[in-house]
């Protein structure tokens, strides 16, 4: 312990830093104990596969229509004001999503749902920068996004024993109003991270004059390939707890298990991922995750026992998640500094889209043909987004341990 704290006094993160990550705390743990049981609450109240689709597919528009508003609020309010009108937004619309459980009430709280929460989305990078230094923001980063994945695992917990938890606190309820019960303290958990969001101060905003869409050749060959990228993970994700319940029978707390599983899975996967990027390059190192993604969903298409499709989605997961890095550093490495912000905005939306129209076509297939037969297509979109990849990106696929040397705008950028 006494070294860990030595290793990370050497980091030199700030006392801002931490009140800021204390905030996303409680936004990730509510929100991933949210999403765990919200479509099987919805099952419970007469959903089927078809309308989780839909919503899940307007939370997804939501998310895309929220990118641009997000981003001129943060412009013109500042990150603080932003990020707390996300927050308080984004923990209200949830208590409101479990009490009005109409297909339109759902559909129309999912859009609201989605487009606060993207300002979440589009201020974490900006707000991360704000409060690290050139010398340690990287590993801000780094800290950032593996504990957000630790504590989605961590809500998984509780999410699958929250509702049992209930059970014996509350005395005789059905299933549904325990579910019920869990998503009001999940919305509230999420209203916490109100309290230290209010001691974290940032700088001004931008000037208005600053570049925000690029104009680069690189974001013309990369936004096709990573749209067919987030039509894959799209896909198959919002689903995996219907999948489990419906095709499996799993009960929810073992469903919680796997999800914990796989969110621990991720973050070492992500701290695995510099060690195939450095041996592969950047393109090669995500084609391999992209394949390695897809030989999973073959796998989850395949196999007849929850126990061996528990363990090829953690795989799945793990996969899928350790492509990200490499697709983060591939598109700031093009990129001049000032051009960051708008090319991160322009992926954001091309991901939401490519995730909205997933939503629904996958909901729709997997009510209609079941999960095996769509589950393998989604393994074909796959190896066809590992294809784009290796096709269009494949000359950067340099990944070298060196100081930053910028270029021009359409030059190859290196960072260490």
């Amino acid at each position: 312990m006494h070294g860990f704290r030595w290793w990370l006094s050497t980091r030199e993160l700030s006392k801002q830093y931490w009140t800021f990550l204390a905030s996303a705390f409680f936004f990730d743990v509510g929100l991933s104990l949210f999403f765990l049981l919200f479509n099987l609450y919805l099952l419970d109240r007469g959903f089927d596969a078809r309308l989780v689709g839909r919503v899940t597919s307007a939370l997804a528009v939501g998310s895309l229509a929220g990118t641009i508003p997000s981003g001129l609020a943060a412009h013109r309010f500042g990150l603080r004001r932003t990020l707390l009108t996300s927050l308080g937004t984004v923990s209200v619309v949830s208590v409101l999503r479990i009490l009005f459980v109409s297909e339109a009430e759902q559909i129309g709280l999912a859009f609201l749902a989605g487009a606060f929460t993207s300002a979440w989305a589009v201020c974490l990078a900006p707000a991360i920068s704000q409060l690290t230094s050139e010398s340690n923001r990287a590993w801000g980063f780094s800290l950032v996004f593996s504990s957000g994945i630790a504590e989605a695992g961590l809500g998984g917990i509780f999410g699958g024993a929250l509702p049992g938890w209930l059970a014996h606190t509350a005395g005789p309820a059905s299933p549904v109003h325990l579910k019920q019960g869990a998503l009001l303290i999940s919305g509230c958990f999420v209203a916490l991270g109100l309290w230290p969001l209010l001691f974290v101060k940032f700088a001004s905003s931008a000037a208005p004059d600053e570049k925000f869409y690029p104009h680069n050749s690189f974001l013309l060959r990369f936004l096709p390939a990573i749209a067919v990228w987030g039509f894959v993970t799209g896909s198959f994700s919002p689903f995996f707890n219907v999948y489990f319940s419906q095709h499996f029978r799993m009960p929810v707390g073992k469903i919680g298990l796997v999800f914990s599983v796989a969110q621990f899975s991720q973050v070492l996967a992500i701290l695995a991922a510099p060690v195939v990027y450095r041996k592969f390059g950047l393109v090669s190192g995500i084609v391999y995750m992209q394949l390695a993604t897809a030989l999973a969903l073959v796998g989850l298409a395949a196999l007849p026992a929850a126990s061996a499709a528990a363990v090829v989605y953690v795989g799945f997961m793990s996969f899928q998640w350790m492509s990200e890095p490499g697709m983060y550093s591939l598109l700031m490495n093009q990129l001049l500094p000032s051009e960051r912000s708008g090319a991160s905005a322009l992926n954001f939306l091309f991901l939401s889209l490519a995730n909205a129209a997933a939503a629904v076509v996958a909901g729709e297939s997997f009510a209609r043909f079941g999960y095996p037969p769509v589950l393998a297509v989604i393994a074909g979109l796959a190896v066809a987004a590992a294809l784009l990849f290796k096709l269009l990106l494949g000359r950067n696929n340099v990944c070298r341990g060196v100081p930053a040397d910028l270029h021009q705008s359409d030059q190859k950028v290196t960072i260490s």
